[in-house]
């Protein structure tokens, strides 16, 4: 009996990490491992929502002290590929065609080309402005993502995963670190802590290969055995102090 425990333990080990993806009907299945939390088969559409982008524009923002101050950010976005509207869109080596980053030091570049996040953290940040007193409205691109997808998220994705969407295919490097420019862009100054509490950080990428994407396509989903999660390095950056935001 216990030989047999233990066996089946081993077993469950070597599924560890273990993801195959399947195109069923034009649902995409993932078989996530018991390590990252999710047993059995679950299916979850993989979908690319929408694209967006935006040009390096200046952001006013007050002070603690009350002084009026100017800061260049590349943040604000606009979808120019969405469900209703499916147009094609470039990707190159450093991004989107059309999409600009202020501070290269911590956006951008070849490892922060892209940055990806899951359509459902709208609704969390939709409820936080609310509580805030703000009217609960956000538009595709308002948090600075790049690409809005569904059916993927950070406790499942995994550094060095990578995806294919159209003609292009793109591998996560790490996860998004909110600054005081996301303070900024929300109108108050909670909103970094928040993220770092709620772990909705979403994840950059890099162009492994360019192409052309829209709205509207599927994602295929390319695990390459990696098993620290995006939602799990995120927790260590924090953890470190690197986002001394708690």
């Amino acid at each position: 009996m216990l030989k047999q425990k233990r066996k089946n333990l081993s077993a469950h080990k070597r599924l560890t990490a273990c993801i195959h993806v399947a195109d069923i009907y034009n649902q995409w299945y993932v078989l996530d491992s018991l390590e990252r939390g999710i047993a059995g088969i679950t299916p979850t559409p993989m979908k690319l929502i929408a694209v967006c982008t935006g040009v390096v524009t200046p952001m006013r923002y007050r002070t603690v002290g009350g002084d009026l101050r100017t800061v260049a950010s590349g943040i604000s976005k606009a979808p120019v590929s969405s469900l209703e509207n499916p147009v094609s869109i470039e990707v190159k080596r450093l991004g989107i065609v059309g999409d600009e980053q202020c501070e290269l030091a911590v956006h951008g570049g070849v490892s922060k080309a892209v940055y990806m996040m899951p359509w459902q953290h709208h609704d969390f940040w939709k409820r936080q402005l609310v509580k805030e007193g703000k009217p609960g409205v956000l538009n595709w691109g308002d948090l600075g993502e790049n690409l809005v997808v569904e059916g993927l998220s950070e406790d499942i994705v995994c550094l060095g995963d990578e995806f294919e969407i159209g003609t292009a295919r793109f591998r996560v490097t790490e996860p998004r670190e909110p600054c005081f420019k996301f303070a900024i862009k929300m109108g108050y100054a909670a909103a970094p802590k928040q993220m770092v509490q709620a772990g909705n950080c979403g994840w950059y990428l890099s162009v492994l290969t360019p192409g052309v994407i829209q709205a509207g396509s599927p994602i295929a989903y390319l695990p390459q055995g990696n098993t620290t999660t995006v939602l799990r390095r995120f927790r260590e950056l924090t953890q470190k102090g690197q986002l001394n935001l708690l």
